[in-house]
């Protein structure tokens, strides 16, 4: 028979929400509903990022009169050439100089570097700034994502999902990763900090800190359909069904590694009882029907 309202393990705070998955899928039934906490795992990391700018004018200059002056001037003679104070241009050769792209003799001769020929013709040079950021390990959604601004930490007072099923993190030690794995995981967190068509290009990635565990809470949600006659389990996070977690937590249950009962903390067995409650066709009735009266004038 149908389960009782009373007889279902639903927690207070997830009933509206029960109640909203079965008004919307006709043939649903929530038998339990359960939040756990679960912790995710956040480092924080400091990324080089290179990316493209124009040079300026002054910048130009010098390089240009680097390529095309025979013999090569010095800073001064650019500096008289241009009208300006020699501290001026010694001020932005020692830039282009630290950016590799421009060398400048004892005697202030200057000279492009081995690659400032191939800058110039670009007309933009790589710049490069630090950026703090954080890895996301999350365990329960197998996911590794980056942040700009660190998760709040909070205390949580609920039962830890860990304690019936295992969570592994996808990546145990950040450290462990080269630059060429961490840069997609990092453009697909959507930070515009690596986006190699324009050039930007995070190059270097380091950890600065401890891993700290955040307590997350997730909903579980065993539902019977009453269509397919058979349980499962819905991983949400507010609304949001949690399609990884979902499937995980479902494939525990078929291979006997997680069982409902434990899930919901139920004494009855949730996983049989409404079967009997599913509606039968009229054409099945019928057919019982006429088929025991059938039976019954053969008897006589």
């Amino acid at each position: 028979m149908l389960l009782a309202s009373s007889a279902k393990s639903i927690d207070s705070n997830l009933s509206s929400l029960a109640q909203q998955i079965e008004q919307q899928n006709p043939g649903l039934s929530v038998l339990a509903a359960r939040q756990f906490r679960f912790a995710i795992r956040q480092t924080p990391l400091e990324v080089a990022i290179s990316e493209p700018r124009e040079f300026n004018v002054l910048e130009e200059f010098i390089l240009r009169a680097g390529v095309e002056f025979d013999p090569a001037p010095t800073l001064q003679e650019l500096a008289d050439l241009l009208g300006l104070d020699q501290v001026f241009v010694k001020t932005t050769a020692t830039n282009l100089v630290n950016l590799e792209i421009l060398e400048v003799a004892e005697n202030g001769k200057i000279t492009l570097a081995p690659l400032g020929k191939d800058f110039f013709e670009q007309g933009a040079v790589s710049r490069s700034h630090i950026q703090s950021i954080y890895a996301i390990s999350d365990p329960l959604n197998q996911t590794l994502t980056f942040k700009f601004d660190a998760v709040a930490a909070e205390s949580i007072d609920l039962s830890d999902l860990a304690d019936l099923i295992s969570l592994e993190h996808k990546i145990t030690d950040l450290a462990d990763l080269s630059i060429a794995e961490i840069q997609p995981l990092i453009q697909a967190s959507g930070l515009g900090i690596h986006v190699p068509e324009n050039g930007k290009i995070v190059s270097k990635c380091d950890v600065v800190g401890d891993d700290l565990e955040i307590w997350q809470i997730v909903s579980v949600f065993v539902l019977l359909d009453a269509i397919e006659n058979k349980t499962t389990i819905q991983a949400r996070q507010g609304k949001q069904i949690l399609e990884t977690a979902s499937n995980r937590l479902n494939e525990l249950e078929s291979q006997h590694k997680l069982l409902l009962n434990d899930l919901c903390k139920s004494t009855e067995d949730i996983a049989q009882p409404e079967s009997e409650t599913i509606p039968v066709p009229k054409t099945r009735k019928q057919t019982s029907t006429k088929k025991r009266k059938e039976m019954e004038s053969g008897n006589k």
